[in-house]
């Protein structure tokens, strides 16, 4: 799978990801008090983003035809400068 994930919306999987995982965790800790159902949704929607955000791959991005990991807007001249470093 080639990656669909990038800029702004990898940022913020990778942010509000994990941010959902912790309260999922607090909730079955007893620490946060949250209903059952949102415990489980919470848990599975923090893991979906962080691992998506993470590998830069969704396949839901995919099925709507989202790409935002695109090529990033470069000047030509920082574009050069990028190649002659990686050689």
């Amino acid at each position: 799978m080639e990656k669909n994930v990038g800029g702004l919306d990898q940022g913020i999987r990778i942010t509000l990801g994990p941010l959902l995982l912790v309260a999922a965790i607090g909730s079955l800790v007893r620490s946060i008090r949250l209903r059952p159902s949102l415990t489980a949704g919470a848990f599975a929607v923090g893991a979906i983003l962080t691992v998506t955000g993470l590998t830069q791959q969704c396949p839901g991005n995919r099925a709507l035809g989202l790409d935002t990991y695109g090529p990033s807007e470069l000047s030509e001249e920082a574009r050069t400068v990028r190649e002659r470093a990686v050689q």
